[in-house]
């Protein structure tokens, strides 16, 4: 967890409110909160930051896909809990890895971008998603 203050302090030219993506219109126009320093951050308020839901991640999952010709730059992604007022963050790869993929994420993009403008059936969908699941070990409840 990160405390968000340098947010702020970053050059205005490195931040973006609500950035769309190259593959922003194949999903009907998506847009993240925000984008800092190379960091995709999106803001969840919720009274029980241990229970991000896997619906959570696979928004953030989404964005950093939608982000084909890496335009941003996106080296972290992760969740500003407004209530907590912290950040949960992850670099790219191990974030993936915490998804299920060990691709490369230049790989991921081409694969998400064939699949969302092929012509229907032509490419084979991944498996439905699992029931949600609950975070362990995001706050320490001492």
């Amino acid at each position: 967890m990160r405390n968000t203050g340098w947010i702020l302090a970053t050059p205005e030219h490195e931040r973006v409110c609500g950035p769309t993506f190259a593959g922003s219109n194949h999903v009907g126009g998506a847009d993240a909160d925000f984008i800092v320093a190379g960091r995709l951050i999106d803001c969840k308020a919720t009274i029980h930051p241990q229970r991000i839901s896997r619906d959570q991640l696979y928004q953030l999952a989404g964005y950093l896909l939608l982000d084909y010709d890496n335009r941003y730059g996106i080296e972290r992604v992760g969740l500003y809990l407004s209530r907590q007022g912290q950040l949960v963050e992850w670099e790219t790869v191990p974030f993936l890895r915490l998804l299920g993929t060990g691709r490369p994420l230049t790989e991921l993009r081409q694969a998400c971008r064939a699949v969302l403008t092929s012509a229907p059936g032509s490419v084979p969908l991944p498996p439905p998603r699992q029931a949600g699941f609950e975070q362990e070990g995001l706050f320490q409840t001492d």
